[in-house]
């Protein structure tokens, strides 16, 4: 068999395992339909021109040229309408105009073709083969040839311009390789094919067909190496399961368990390893509810409604859980295995008990005051009615006050009576939570229990609140005798005590429920691993640290640093070692850094640090390379001493940027160039490079 036929079927082989392969990845994925259909037609030219090459005679030979011509003459059409996919035209797709440019040149050659109006003028056998003989002078072929530099002129373009637009380097990578196997295969096929047969060069008959498998590899390799079809349903599952903040547990049909997620590790203190193939009963500790789960799949009639259970941690915490059970089934309807969800109710009940208990307190204390209010003025009505009363009103009025005072001194709100500023009378809670006891309380300023950053504020409250114009209770800081501050939540009243005005003052111990808060508020913006701030504090600050050096005119410096070769440590020693060196990269940044500057985990094991204040861009290199010092010094964790290195991008405000988005996106860029340059090195943001690295 002739060399080149057989060199054409290898090419014919290979376009139907691309074309095959790539669509099996995502068969609903347009690109990869599209890129099937591209590896079908070219597959078609080199098994037709496989013939060609071999031909006993010239009558054969134009039937299997001609019928070449199906996968040549629609190449260009194909190719663009990949490459319109490719580059996301979204709405130029869905106009019905676009097609008939697409596909309609190439039918028309097709059509000249196979007419003879564009053939070559002749085949001279050669050893190699039979080669073509050019005809420059018809006017079809200089239309085939123009739209033949047309299309991948217009490839080429697409694909710059996307590469270059694109914020993504993964996509820069796609649109390089691309790029240089179409101009690779520009180069050659058209030496073959144009050039050699215009010129009667009869060394080597035309092989495009063979050549072009260069750029159908480079796209199939960007497919392939560089995801670019579909993120597929499995892969999104995998992370959706490991990063999920609930508590998720599997276990096959007899009740063991067969994965944890990594909250559940968290929250029980267990290693995955150590629950594998364990019975659910060794963390739930609800037997009826474990009896439930296994009858639930063996009997598929049997439903179990979502409640609370208890699961029990390593060291033998009961924490309450809201759980919901669901049942895996295969194709044939089977149960599989269970997937348990669950929700860490602790904080939850804490705050539902303590709002309970503050509004439960708030009505008796309303209630009683109201109630006192009342019957008050109810006496001073009949006092002013009638005089003959006056004795019998005075007795129920002490009445009331030995009642009053009874109340106030067994409520378990703290209660006092102010009067020209100065505490009157105060109950056992109020010396209870102030730490003073109750002689030491009278006469004593009130404001002086308040502290000092508070004063102003509670002071404007009290006399909002005593005219009427506020009617929300407000919250302020008290010190207590021995030091400790104290958060409450006071209301006041104004009566009047010994027949002066004077104000009845309630108020509420809510100290653990701003603990609380200030506990969701650390988890809302500080990242729990490191205790670092997290993304969303990072980008408050750098936001008015943009504000601030605009206004003063001042410059700032963003760096990214990425740790190199992190996923190998986590591979070899495990997560939780893993964990333990982000602590200490994460420590040792933040001793080494000024109070004024900010380091933050922004995921995984990229970091990001914000100056103020630095001199010349050179003393910021010197920073960054003293970064590198630290970070590669030992790391002694629990089992082993690691050594890694860093990676770290620079952009400066104002010249790579003057928005957050912009700086950082700068920054990372620079710290890919970083890892590009053979990592363990930092390297400043560079537009021109940038731009050059795109286009490749």
């Amino acid at each position: 068999m002739n060399l080149f036929s057989l060199l054409s079927l290898v090419s014919f082989t290979v376009y139907i395992y691309l074309g095959l392969y790539t669509f099996k990845q995502d068969s609903r994925s347009a690109l990869n339909r599209i890129f099937l259909v591209l590896c079908l037609n070219l597959a078609w030219w080199a098994f037709s021109y496989a013939f060609v090459y071999s031909a006993p005679d010239k009558e054969l030979l134009w039937v299997w040229f001609k019928l070449s011509a199906i996968g040549w003459c629609l190449l260009g059409g194909i190719a663009l309408h990949l490459v319109l996919v490719l580059t996301q035209k979204d709405r130029l797709l869905k106009q019905w105009w676009i097609y008939p440019i697409l596909y309609l040149p190439g039918i028309v050659i097709l059509i000249k073709v196979w007419t003879g109006v564009l053939d070559p003028k002749d085949f001279v056998r050669t050893s190699l083969g039979w080669v073509e003989v050019g005809t420059p002078e018809s006017f079809w072929w200089w239309v085939s040839i123009f739209y033949y530099f047309t299309w991948i002129f217009v490839i080429i373009f697409l694909m710059y311009q996307w590469g270059r637009k694109s914020p993504f380097p993964f996509q820069k990578k796609q649109a390089k390789i691309i790029i240089q196997t179409v101009i690779l295969s520009l180069m050659l096929g058209s030496l073959t094919n144009i050039v050699f047969p215009v010129l009667h060069l009869q060394i080597f008959p035309a092989i495009a067909q063979i050549i072009i498998l260069v750029w159908a590899y480079g796209t199939w390799r960007a497919v392939v190496k560089y995801r670019l079809g579909v993120l597929t349903p499995a892969i999104a599952i995998e992370e959706i399961l490991t990063h999920m903040k609930d508590i998720l547990i599997l276990t096959n049909p007899e009740g063991k368990i067969i994965k944890i997620n990594r909250q559940t590790e968290k929250l029980l203190g267990y290693q995955e390893e150590e629950l594998l193939r364990q019975p659910i009963g060794m963390i739930c500790r609800d037997e009826e509810v474990v009896q439930e789960i296994i009858l639930r799949i063996t009997d598929s009639r049997f439903s179990l409604p979502d409640r609370e259970v208890e699961y029990q941690t390593k060291n033998g915490e009961l924490i309450p859980v809201k759980i919901s059970i669901s049942i895996m089934k295969d194709k044939s309807g089977e149960a599989t295995g269970v997937v348990i969800i669950g929700e860490d109710r602790r904080i939850t009940l804490r705050l539902r008990d303590e709002i309970t208990v503050r509004r439960r307190a708030e009505d008796a204390l309303l209630k009683i005051h109201a109630d006192l209010e009342v019957r008050i003025q109810k006496r001073t009505d009949e006092l002013f009615r009638a005089n003959e009363a006056l004795q019998a009103e005075m007795s129920e009025r002490e009445e009331m006050e030995k009642l009053f005072r009874t109340l106030f001194m067994q409520s378990p709100i703290g209660t006092y009576i102010a009067q020209f500023g100065k505490i009157k009378m105060a109950n056992p809670e109020f010396a209870n939570v102030t730490g003073f006891r109750e002689k030491e309380l009278i006469e004593v300023p009130s404001l002086s229990l308040v502290h000092p950053e508070d004063r102003d504020e509670v002071k404007k409250n009290a006399v909002q609140m005593l005219k009427g114009e506020r009617h929300q209770p407000y919250e302020f800081r008290i010190m207590t005798h021995d030091g400790r501050i104290r958060w409450i939540l006071e209301t006041l009243t104004s009566i009047r005590y010994r027949g002066l005005p004077a104000t009845l003052a309630s108020f509420m111990d809510i100290t653990n429920r701003k603990e609380s808060e200030e506990m969701i508020r650390q988890l809302a913006y500080q990242d729990s691993l490191t205790g670092l701030p997290n993304r969303v504090l990072f980008l408050d600050r750098l936001t008015f640290a943009l504000v601030q050096a605009e206004r003063n005119q001042q410059n700032l410096t963003l760096m990214m640093l990425d740790l190199d070769n992190f996923k190998e440590i986590n591979d070899a020693f495990g997560h939780h070692q893993g964990d333990l060196l982000l602590k200490e990269v994460g420590q040792r940044l933040s001793g080494f850094l000024r109070k004024s500057d900010t380091v933050a985990r922004m995921g995984g094991d990229e970091f990001m640090i914000l100056f103020s204040e630095v001199g010349h861009e050179t003393d910021v290199e010197k920073i960054a390379g003293k970064i590198l010092e630290i970070v590669q010094r030992p790391f002694p964790l629990e089992t082993q001493t690691v050594q890694v290195t860093a990676s770290i991008g620079m952009a400066f405000y104002p010249k790579d940027g003057r928005n957050a988005n912009l700086l950082m996106k700068n920054a990372d860029r620079a710290m890919y160039r970083a890892k590009e340059q053979g990592r363990n090195n930092y390297q400043r943001f560079d537009l021109d490079s940038d731009r050059r690295e795109a286009v490749g």
